[in-house]
């Protein structure tokens, strides 16, 4: 056996302990959300996009007993950043039903920092659409998914105002900061699916709030996030055609 399909049935193994763990307590982060619901949180079903990542991975997974071993340069620069991603994705579900609102904070800022290693990683050499594909809806909602946590962790503190700002005040700073974060992200990696994860949240977070600033903010963002998926996916053809 390959030194790659090795790493295969580890990457599986491991992947399968984590999916166990996110879907025996999936209701269990439902209520642990909803008890502690902040106004950034998306409306429940943005939620199910968590099944897509995790059909998406499962195939990148199996395509790798299947690949020339000339096309395994992904795998092979990724390998140990997966595996630690998977370990914190499950310890995160672990901590964040235990209501260790705190350390499941911290852990989904090194889940995060995971996907910005394995992003990077994979933008940096030659890769084709379905390389990437998992890791641009799993690096956006993640990146989302960690503000929301923040925002969780600040709702559990009974926390009221930071730096004379309420959460309103906040949630609306952090739609901006995120929406031009995801142009930066684009634009830069010529990614055209990273913003539309950023579409979606933004949508469930509109469809959640009745707060008519947000929802205006949340509203500008989801058309800045479709302009610059459209200017990168021209790019990106241009680039290949060229």
């Amino acid at each position: 056996m390959t030194k790659a399909k090795k790493f295969g049935i580890v990457y599986l193994i491991v992947y399968g302990i984590m999916l166990f763990l996110n879907y025996w307590s999936a209701t269990d982060v439902g209520s642990t959300a909803d008890s502690q619901q902040s106004l950034i949180q998306p409306a429940g079903y943005a939620f199910s996009i968590w099944g897509v990542i995790y059909l998406s991975i499962f195939l990148w997974i199996i395509r790798l007993f299947f690949i020339k071993t000339i096309e395994r340069t992904v795998y092979e620069k990724i390998k140990v950043w997966l595996i630690l991603n998977f370990i914190l994705n499950a310890a995160w579900i672990l901590t964040f039903t235990a209501d260790m609102i705190f350390l499941s904070t911290l852990i989904i800022a090194g889940l995060l920092f995971t996907l910005i290693m394995i992003y990077r990683s994979i933008s940096a050499i030659r890769y084709n659409f379905f390389d990437r594909f998992p890791f641009s809806l799993y690096f956006g909602w993640v990146t989302v998914a960690t503000i929301v946590n923040i925002f969780t962790l600040a709702v559990s503190m009974g926390t009221k105002q930071i730096l004379g700002l309420n959460e309103i005040s906040w949630t609306n700073i952090m739609l901006v900061v995120a929406t031009g974060l995801c142009i930066y992200i684009s634009i830069k990696y010529l990614d055209w699916l990273y913003p539309l994860v950023f579409v979606w949240s933004f949508t469930g977070i509109a469809i959640e709030n009745s707060n008519a600033v947000i929802i205006i903010i949340a509203g500008i963002g989801i058309f800045l996030q479709l302009a610059v998926s459209g200017y990168a996916a021209y790019r990106s053809m241009k680039r290949s055609v060229a």
